[in-house]
């Protein structure tokens, strides 16, 4: 029969890292994947990458904002999404003193009830 490929191709897994240069695959990929990491955010980052990277920690604090407001059955307030990093991380923090302090209040509350029913 006749060949499907000819040619030379590459073995999966190669790309030059080998047993014999001192460096695993794993540990070569891990290590590539810090660089792409620093660069994305680091002195070498682009204006774009920064700004997309700002943008993702962004959405995180506004998601964590909004399920504490959830979990104490309150609208989270308008105009969260135009607020800066830092303020975020601000309102995240009180939001969770907030939290706490409910938390705290409801325990104190049910036990109060458990001591006037028995």
């Amino acid at each position: 029969g006749q060949q499907a490929f000819q040619g030379s191709g590459n073995t999966l897994g190669g790309g030059g890292v080998t047993s014999s240069s001192g460096i695993e695959a794993t540990s070569a990929a891990a290590a590539a994947a810090m660089e792409r990491a620093n660069r994305a955010t680091g002195a070498g980052a682009s204006a774009k990458d920064r700004q997309l990277n700002e943008r993702r920690q962004k959405d995180e604090l506004i998601g964590k904002i909004e399920a504490h407001y959830s979990g104490m059955g309150k609208d989270p307030p308008f105009g969260l999404a135009s607020s800066s990093l830092d303020a975020l991380k601000k309102h995240l923090d009180h939001v969770k003193g907030q939290a706490a302090a409910t938390a705290k209040a409801d325990s104190r509350t049910a036990a109060a009830a458990r001591v006037v029913r028995t």
